[in-house]
């Protein structure tokens, strides 16, 4: 059977970017190519009701991975929901197999709030004020997902293993993304995508629509940071690194302070053991 790969609370930091480059292989969208091991085609959100009965239907297709060594063999599913962090989604994904793997894309958690208001105008019809509504709600899926920190501690209180997690901070992908695609492959056990594959790797973007993205102003930007400091800290204390946006989560007297430069530039990395 397929080894089965997870998303964890992926949404609004490049999940569907991601997905797509994973199962289309280099070329991104515009230009699959069938390079496996993810198996392509199954819909990237199969997160809850008929969709998640179709996952599990295919997590038990003995048929689906022929686990073969040549470039054109699927051995893994890739379940790109991209909202869900509870305990209880874990505990069910857990049913399914004893060793899923798990990719957690990071992001600063405001930016990724605001990018998950703006999602909600431009894709989503809504017709708040995000400035507003930036200010005065702080709760529903765009917080949720925002608060890494307790993602991450929710599946860690389930899971067996820290290392059954790959920690991919958005910033990476623009980075390093051959980098992030070896270091995925090598997480997962899969096949590395050769060299000439992977030099020049598309990424997949959203398209704009000619919508004008709204930024929030420096005040509503740290009633945020203030709302979401504790959450940035506890996901450093459990992923054991700092971010590269992270500074601003921690007191000026901080002991663990480093100067500039002194701090381990690093491109993905797995929780710290517990």
């Amino acid at each position: 059977m397929c080894r089965q790969v997870y998303f964890w609370g992926g949404g609004k930091a490049g999940s569907t970017s991601l997905f797509f480059t994973l199962t289309k292989g280099p070329g991104g969208h515009g230009n699959p190519q069938n390079t496996g091991p993810f198996v392509r085609e199954l819909g990237k959100e199969p997160c809850q009701g008929s969709a998640w009965k179709g996952w599990e239907a295919l997590t038990k297709n003995t048929n689906l991975c022929r686990g073969g060594s040549d470039s054109n063999s699927f051995t893994h599913l890739l379940n790109g929901c991209p909202r869900e962090t509870s305990v209880q989604y874990a505990r069910k994904v857990m049913t399914l197999s004893d060793d899923p793997k798990f990719l957690m894309l990071i992001r600063d958690p405001v930016d990724r709030y605001v990018s998950f208001l703006n999602d909600s105008v431009r894709r989503g019809g809504s017709k708040m004020n995000i400035e507003n509504t930036a200010r005065n709600k702080f709760g529903g899926l765009g917080m949720t997902l925002a608060r890494q920190g307790a993602a991450l501690k929710n599946l860690l209180s389930v899971i067996k293993d820290p290392k059954q997690i790959l920690i991919i901070p958005m910033e990476s992908i623009s980075i390093n993304a051959d980098g992030v695609i070896d270091a995925i492959m090598d997480h997962v056990g899969g096949r590395r995508w050769k060299r000439n594959e992977t030099e020049g790797v598309i990424m997949n973007v959203g398209s704009t629509d000619k919508y004008e993205y709204v930024t929030l102003s420096h005040n509503t930007t740290e009633i945020l940071r203030n709302k979401l400091r504790q959450d940035v800290l506890l996901l450093e204390s459990l992923v054991g690194k700092r971010f590269s946006w992270s500074s601003w989560a921690r007191a000026r007297n901080d002991d663990m302070n480093t100067t500039s430069g002194e701090e381990e530039a690093w491109l993905v990395t797995s929780p710290a053991s517990r």
